[in-house]
């Protein structure tokens, strides 16, 4: 058997869904693999992607970033989140380092933990980060002058990447100067399952009505302009996590619908999103128009916005008119917009593959 220790952040599901399609096709490439999931993304999510022999191990592989709903971080929490994590740092390492031992691991992926590179190295296990972002780049624009542990935990995270045998980056991935060696590959693959589904029949959608996919990934959004929602003739509207009690004939409950994510998105005709990772490089591979609210404040939103216009069709919604209802000559106008000529770069989910399977052959 070979074993596979995939350290996967929770911070939202975005990290699995970038390392789903490669360990699929791994699953295909080597014989006898098996996946221990180090992570406390839920098992749910592996059981509906995940097509290799698999075990979860719910432990917490990093701290990624507190919010406050989608758009907003909360930046003391976080720090104080880290903080704590950080407390006792070397016996972390230590018991990963066992555990990684104790499981026989023939390599270590991380996307994008610290603590499973620096566990890895100290457990000699081969150890590569998969990862179109880490997270000492996403702490630096909140790293406060003459706060010491800021620049101490900083300083803890990028020395364990440089302990990676190298970091195989997704595009569009952010500049990483803490690992030593890198690799690109293009864009993870889109999660998809197709079996017929239809989503417009599911819906009873006429063909004229427009469905708008309001996907802002795994931290759930507190509120939304429903009544503006509702009033909004000739569109419908999905919205993950809506109370079972709000009910409006053009607003729809995303777990109602018995298909998978990737299809409900591939068939909608708008995505209205955050710029995130998944969302993004799915909306453009399937040529869908995505509206965006911005973060202003997360290290690969602008490489993932450059990504959309170049790439797709896409518009910004600015955060008043989102939180106001005001999105009606948004939605109408992102439809406007022609596919760019420029062809979108290939999935990498191939070269990733190689990349992995030269360490599993040493």
């Amino acid at each position: 058997m070979t074993v596979l220790w995939c350290s996967i952040s929770a911070h939202g599901f975005g990290h699995a869904a970038q390392l789903m399609p490669t360990l699929n096709e791994l699953g295909e490439a080597v014989d006898d693999l098996h996946v221990i999931l180090r992570t406390q993304v839920p098992a749910d999510f592996f059981q509906r992607h995940l097509q290799v022999s698999w075990e979860l191990q719910d432990v917490q592989q990093d701290v990624g970033c507190v919010q406050q709903g989608p758009l907003d971080i909360d930046v003391a929490e976080t720090w104080e989140a880290y903080s704590k994590f950080h407390t006792h740092w070397e016996s972390r390492v230590e018991e990963e380092a066992q555990a990684i031992r104790l499981a026989k691991a023939s390599l270590v992926i991380s996307n994008i933990s610290p603590l499973a590179i620096a566990g890895a190295a100290q457990a000699k296990c081969p150890v590569v980060g998969v990862a179109s972002l880490s997270w000492d780049r996403v702490l630096e624009p909140f790293v406060q002058a003459d706060v010491p542990s800021h620049h101490a935990i900083l300083e803890t995270i990028r020395k364990s990447y440089a302990l990676a045998d190298s970091l195989i980056r997704l595009h569009p991935g952010i500049e990483m100067p803490a690992f030593r060696s890198m690799v690109d590959v293009g864009p993870s693959a889109p999660l998809r399952k197709p079996k017929g589904y239809d989503l417009r029949k599911s819906l009873e959608v006429g063909e004229h009505e427009l469905i708008v996919l309001i996907a802002f990934g795994g931290v759930p959004l507190k509120r939304l302009p429903l009544e503006q929602m509702a009033a909004m003739a000739g569109f419908h509207f999905l919205v993950s996590e809506l109370p079972s009690s709000v009910s409006y004939a053009r607003v729809h409950r995303v777990e109602d619908l018995v298909m998978p994510f990737g299809e409900i998105s591939h068939q909608s005709d708008i995505i209205m999103t955050k710029p995130g990772y998944g969302t993004v490089i799915a909306a453009v591979h399937d040529e869908t128009a995505l509206v965006y609210v911005r973060r202003r404040n997360f290290i690969d939103e602008q490489s993932l916005v450059d990504y959309t216009h170049r790439y797709g069709r896409g518009m910004e919604l600015s955060r008043d008119d989102f939180e106001s209802g005001n999105w009606e000559a948004t939605l109408r106008a992102v439809l406007t917009i022609a596919v760019p000529s420029e062809v979108r770069p290939s999935p990498g989910t191939g070269d990733v593959v190689r990349q992995l399977k030269t360490y599993l052959a040493c």
